[in-house]
C-alpha cells in the first residue's frame, strides 16, 4: 500500500461532512472498550483467564486514547492527527490483549475484524485496508518474538485452550463482535436509507426544475413565435400603410376625373333632348322631294334614329360606371386611412361591409353570388379601420375558396351574451360563409398561427387571420371557424357593441 495514498486518505477524513461519521467511530470504540473488558472479567470470573493485567493496561489505554479522540471529533480539531494516532494505537492494544490470552486460541482475535470493518464502514476504505495490513504484521510480529522467546506472555493466557467453558466464553465474545457488526450496519443502512431519500428529493428537485426548464423553453419559443409575428405584422402594417398612403393620393387624384366626367355626362343628358327636338324639326321642314329622300336616306344610313334610342341608355351605363368608381374610389379612401391615431369610434358595420365588398368586386368575378342577410344590428364601438381590415381577410378568403358561380353569404345578428363571448353583453355577430372546398379538420387548429398559410407560395403570407385574430381579441371579441370537407367553411366574429375599458 502506497503511504501517499494513507496520508491522502487521513487528510480526506478532515473534511466536515465526515463529522458524524467519525462520531459514531468514537462511539462504536467506547462499546469495544466497555464490551471485550466485561468479557474479559467473565473469562476470569471463570478461570479461562491466568491475569486481568493485560486487558485492564489496554482498556486504560484505549480509554485515553479514544478521550483525546472524542474531544478532537466533538470540537473538530487536530482530526486527521489523532484518527492517525488512534487507529494505529488500536491495532497495537489489539496485539498486545491477544498475545497475553492465549494467542491464537485467544477470543480477543476477534476484535482484529471488528476493528477494519468499522474502519472501513465509519472512517475509510484505504485506512482500514492500512490498519488490516498493520494487523497481521504486528500479530504476525508478535508470534515470531514468541517462538523465539523474545516475548514471554504465557504466564497471562489461557488456563484452558478447550472444553464447554472455552466455547461459551467463544461464543459470547462472537456474539457480541455480531453485535458490534450489526449496530454499525444499521447505521450505515440507516445512512443509505437517508442518501436514497436525498437522492429521491434531488431528483425531484431536478424534474422539477427540468419541468421548469422545459416550460420556460415552450414560453421562450413561444415568445419568440410572437415577436416574429410582431415583427412580420410590423413590417406588413408599415408596408400597407406606405400602399394605403399611395392609394388615398390615386383615389384623390381620381376623384377630379371622375367628378368632370359625371357632371359632363349629366349635361349631355340635359342636352340631348334637345339635340333631338332639332332634329326632329330638320325632318319635318318643308324641302323639296328629293332632297328630302336624300336626307332620309342619309339619316338611315348613318343609325341618327338607332343612337337617338341608344343615347340614353349609353349615357345612363356611363352615369353608373362613374358612380360605382366614385364609390371604389371611397371605399378605397377609407381602407386606406392611417389607424395610428384613429379614436374609437360608433360606426355602421354593415356600411363596413358593403364598402369592403366594393373594393373586392374585381375578385368576385365568374358569377360568384353574394348574398346579404343583414339583420337588425346596432352601431358598434370600434376601430373602423381595423374591422374592415378582418372583413377584407375573411371575404377575400372565401373570394379564394369558392369555384367559379359559387356563393358566398354575409349574415349579421345581434346576440345577448352569447357563451362563447370573453365577456357579457350585446354582442354583434358577422357570420361569413362559402360553398368551398372547406378547411380540413388536421390543419384546422392551425389556421390562425402566424405563417400558416395553405396557398402557394407568393399568394399568402399566413398573416390575415392572425392579425384578424389579434384584432378581434384587442376589441374583446371572440372569431371561431366551422368547417366541413367539401361543403364551406363560416367564419364567425362577434364583436361586444361597446368596448370594456379606454
Amino acid at each position: 500500500m502506497r503511504a501517499g495514498g494513507m496520508i491522502g486518505s487521513l487528510r480526506a477524513i478532515a473534511a466536515p461532512g465526515n463529522r458524524e461519521r467519525l462520531l459514531w467511530a468514537v462511539r462504536v470504540r467506547w462499546l469495544v472498550i466497555a464490551g471485550f473488558f466485561a468479557l474479559a472479567l467473565v473469562a476470569r470470573r471463570v478461570g479461562l483467564l491466568a491475569s486481568i493485567g493485560p486487558c485492564v493496561l489496554v482498556a486504560a489505554f484505549g480509554t485515553a486514547v479514544n478521550a483525546a479522540n472524542h474531544w478532537c471529533v466533538h470540537r473538530w480539531r487536530f482530526v486527521g492527527a489523532v484518527t492517525a494516532l488512534a487507529i494505529p494505537g488500536d491495532v497495537l492494544g489489539i496485539t498486545y490483549v491477544v498475545v497475553h490470552t492465549g494467542g491464537v486460541q485467544s477470543p480477543f482475535v476477534m476484535m482484529y475484524v471488528v476493528q477494519v470493518i468499522a474502519t472501513a464502514m465509519l472512517v475509510d476504505l484505504v485506512v482500514a485496508t492500512g490498519a488490516a495490513v498493520a494487523s497481521v504484521a504486528s500479530f504476525s510480529a508478535a508470534l515470531l518474538l514468541q517462538h523465539a522467546g523474545i516475548l514471554d506472555a504465557d504466564s497471562a493466557g489461557m488456563t484452558a485452550a478447550s472444553g464447554t467453558m472455552y466455547q461459551a466464553v467463544w461464543a459470547l465474545f462472537l456474539l457480541y463482535c455480531l453485535g458490534l457488526l450489526a449496530y454499525v450496519g444499521g447505521y450505515i443502512a440507516e445512512r443509505l436509507r437517508g442518501s436514497e431519500r436525498d437522492l429521491a428529493a434531488k431528483n425531484e428537485d431536478l424534474r422539477r426544475t427540468l419541468a421548469s426548464l422545459e416550460q420556460a423553453h415552450a414560453d421562450l419559443a413561444a415568445t419568440v413565435t410572437r415577436l416574429q409575428a410582431a415583427e412580420a405584422q410590423l413590417v406588413q402594417s408599415e408596408k400597407l400603410r406606405a400602399l394605403g398612403q399611395f392609394v388615398a393620393g390615386i383615389a384623390h387624384e381620381l376623384n377630379n376625373p371622375i367628378a368632370f366626367v359625371s357632371a359632363n355626362i349629366e349635361h349631355l343628358e340635359r342636352s340631348l333632348t334637345p339635340i333631338a327636338r332639332l332634329l326632329a324639326a330638320y325632318a319635318d321642314a318643308p324641302i323639296a322631294e328629293p332632297a328630302r329622300q336624300a336626307l332620309a336616306a342619309e339619316r338611315r344610313a348613318l343609325g341618327i334614329d338607332a343612337l337617338l334610342d341608344d343615347l340614353p341608355g349609353l349615357l345612363h351605363d356611363c352615369e353608373d360606371g362613374a358612380r360605382r368608381a366614385v364609390e371604389i374610389v371611397t371605399a378605397l379612401r377609407t381602407f386606406a386611412r392611417d389607424d395610428q391615431r384613429a379614436q374609437w369610434v360608433f360606426a355602421d358595420l354593415h356600411d363596413r361591409l358593403d364598402r369592403t365588398l366594393a373594393l373586392l368586386r374585381h375578385r368576385l368575378a365568374d358569377g360568384v353570388r353574394v348574398q346579404r342577410e343583414y339583420g337588425d344590428i346596432p352601431p358598434v364601438e370600434c376601430l373602423p379601420g381595423q374591422l374592415d381590415q378582418i372583413f377584407m381577410n375573411l371575404l377575400a378568403n372565401a373570394a379564394d375558396a369558392v369555384p367559379p358561380g359559387g356563393h358566398i353569404c354575409i349574415r349579421t345578428a345581434l346576440e345577448r351574451d352569447p357563451p362563447a363571448a370573453a365577456r357579457p353583453g350585446p354582442h354583434v355577430v358577422v357570420a361569413i360563409s362559402d360553398n368551398g372546398p372547406g378547411i380540413p379538420e388536421a390543419i384546422r387548429s392551425h389556421i390562425f398561427d402566424p405563417f400558416f398559410t395553405t396557398k402557394a407560395a407568393g399568394k399568402g403570407t399566413g398573416l390575415g387571420l392572425s392579425v384578424s385574430h389579434s384584432i378581434v381579441e384587442r376589441h374583446g371579441g371572440t372569431i371561431a371557424v366551422e368547417s366541413t370537407p367539401g361543403a364551406g367553411s363560416t367564419f364567425t366574429v362577434r364583436i361586444p357593441v361597446r368596448r370594456a375599458g379606454p
